[in-house]
């Protein structure tokens, strides 16, 4: 017997004013076999289900269906900006743990649970919102990279027995779930000009003695996003120590972040922190856009997407760092497949602001 199977015989049979002998005789069974059916006791054969759903002309669905999974056990994350006491989670299976995220309360991505009952330190009690079987199937991605929302849609649309949940994050915040067995996948950027090297030096540090590939998403420029026609006459990184300037603010270890540290060690001088809070490339110039904000530093397709003007600081590769041992799970191989795919690659190269030409590019880091 199939104990998670709800039925909802007995409801239509009283709804329809008849006894369990009147059904009975209508189905040509016994009384005691309607009994059993509606205490749970007996699973109707497929035949006998589609008979009873006939008598009460309603679908078989609405007489047996699933009951919902019961609730999980799971290693939540600490909240991502934004996020706050959010009860809304995304959900994947990481090392053989159940890991949850909190989402943005806003709702513009599908939860994949609900936070049930007290939090306790970093475990939590999840009501699932779909079958356990397929959200084993997620694979978490971190990473600030918009491109990733892309990526989740493709591997989606391609495959039917795996998914991909982008949760934004920035370098450091990345890598440190990653760290920590809370995600699958961790995305960072570096500066271009020393190839992977970058990416491979700060994966290496924080996931001492495991064996990395360094995957390349694409590569960009990251740059200064002002109003259209630039009518500050913003013209360098240093312009960013002007007194005044409202500088949208990117958290403590993006790589927006770490890019106005250095400008403002080389100019000796304190970057403006009065300017408005940004959670990634998008909100920047969204903020630069609406006037919120003077300047902001993000990547150059960012600027494009809102018709804004852009002045270059730094060539940029962004890269997906994935433990090897994970990378050969079939949920996070169809990802890295994804990315490797010509399609993908030519898709890149038709976006603004992208470079495809690396897209798959597969590094290996030695465990340290």
């Amino acid at each position: 017997m199939d104990t998670r199977l709800e039925n909802h015989v007995r409801k239509h049979r009283k709804a329809d004013g008849l006894s369990q002998k009147a059904l009975a005789e209508l189905l040509g069974v016994s009384r005691q076999a309607i009994h059993a059916i509606e205490t749970g006791a007996q699973v109707p054969s497929t035949s006998l289900g589609l008979r009873m759903a006939r008598v009460f002309g309603c679908g078989m669905e609405d007489l047996f269906r699933l009951a919902a999974d019961p609730g999980i056990r799971a290693s939540l994350a600490p909240a991502a900006p934004g996020c706050g006491n959010s009860s809304r989670v995304a959900l994947g299976r990481v090392d053989g743990r159940w890991v949850a995220h909190r989402l943005p309360p806003h709702g513009l991505t599908a939860a994949d649970g609900i936070l049930a009952g007290e939090v306790k330190g970093s475990q939590a009690d999840v009501q699932p919102l779909a079958d356990v079987g397929h959200l084993v199937r997620n694979v978490l991605v971190a990473g600030c990279a918009p491109l990733l929302g892309a990526v989740a849609q493709r591997v989606g649309r391609r495959y039917n027995d795996s998914r991909v949940t982008w949760l934004r994050a920035g370098n450091a915040r990345a890598l440190d779930l990653l760290a920590r067995g809370l995600v699958h996948v961790a995305g960072m950027h570096f500066a271009d000009r020393n190839g992977d090297a970058g990416t491979a030096a700060a994966a290496r540090k924080a996931l001492p003695g495991r064996r990395l590939l360094v995957v390349n998403l694409t590569r960009w420029r990251q740059g200064l996003i002002v109003a259209a026609g630039n009518p500050l006459g913003i013209d360098s990184g240093a312009d960013l120590l002007r007194p005044g300037l409202r500088v949208a603010q990117r958290e403590e270890g993006s790589g927006a972040y770490e890019v106005a540290a250095r400008l403002a060690a080389k100019g000796k001088s304190a970057m403006p922190s009065d300017g408005p809070a940004a959670g990634g490339h998008g909100e920047v110039a969204r903020l630069v856009r609406t006037g919120t904000a003077d300047v902001g530093i993000a990547i150059e397709s960012a600027a494009l997407a809102e018709g804004l003007d852009f002045i270059p600081l730094a060539d940029e590769r962004f890269d997906l760092v994935v433990p090897e041992a994970l990378a050969t799970r079939k949920h996070v191989s169809r990802l890295l497949d994804a990315v490797d795919d010509p399609g993908f690659r030519a898709e890149v190269g038709h976006l603004p602001g992208y470079d495809g030409s690396l897209s798959g590019q597969v590094t290996t880091v030695e465990a340290a």
